[in-house]
């Protein structure tokens, strides 16, 4: 007779603490905190008109002016070449339009979720 295992990388699957699906909350929760932290630094940049997140999904905002936020004309590119500044530095985005989109999978550590704040800044300020 075969027998069925529960999860071997926690509990046995019955929701008690140390379930795998208990740990990949607690991971995600925490990559989205280091996610918003990282991303905060680009407030101070008069081209982000907005940053908005849910969960391990950001979008940070061209604008031409943050006082007006007034947008950037989409023949401008201004997402596209950010994001290919990005791709120069070794981090791979993309844009939706004027809005430059962050996603890291699950698997990204800490460090390198800090180094894509760091590289959107720069980008932003090789563009701009």
């Amino acid at each position: 007779m075969a027998q069925l295992h529960g999860n071997q990388l926690g509990g046995g699957g019955d929701g008690q603490p140390g379930d795998a699906a208990d740990r990949r909350s607690v991971i995600a929760g925490a990559l989205q905190q280091q996610l918003q932290q990282a991303l905060t630094a680009l407030w101070s940049l008069p081209q982000v008109g907005d940053i908005r997140q849910v969960g391990l999904i950001a979008g940070v905002e061209l604008v031409r002016d943050w006082r007006t936020r007034a947008p950037f004309d989409l023949r401008e590119q201004a997402g596209i070449r950010v994001c290919q500044a990005m791709a120069r530095r070794g981090v791979l985005t993309r844009p939706i339009g004027n809005v430059v989109v962050v996603v890291p999978p699950y698997c990204t550590s800490g460090v390198q979720v800090e180094r894509m704040g760091v590289t959107l800044t720069q980008a932003i300020g090789e563009v701009f």
